[in-house]
């Protein structure tokens, strides 16, 4: 295996590590997805380098259960409880 597959497994396990957020400050980091644990609204989510992030999330209730994959800068929560898994990068 090569060692982007490698990373790419262990950011898909959250081998680097987790966040439970339960905050509307805003969260600065390196995310490689963001888990919603109770019934969410997200007012802004910024993609990393290569990442687009596209449609509107604001005003939008995300379900639990609901799985954001991708590769994240920032993300502010307007409610809700996410569990934000940490990029190996």
């Amino acid at each position: 295996m090569s060692l982007q597959s490698d990373i790419a497994i262990q950011n898909s396990m959250g081998h680097a590590g987790h966040s439970f957020v339960t905050t509307t400050a805003a969260q600065a980091g390196n995310w490689s997805g963001i888990q919603v644990v109770t019934a969410t609204v997200i007012s802004s989510i910024t993609g990393a380098a290569g990442c687009v992030v596209s449609g509107v999330y604001s005003g939008t209730t995300l379900p639990a259960g609901f799985f954001i994959p991708g590769k994240f800068t920032s993300f502010t929560l307007v409610s809700g409880v996410v569990v934000a898994y940490i990029d190996r990068t």
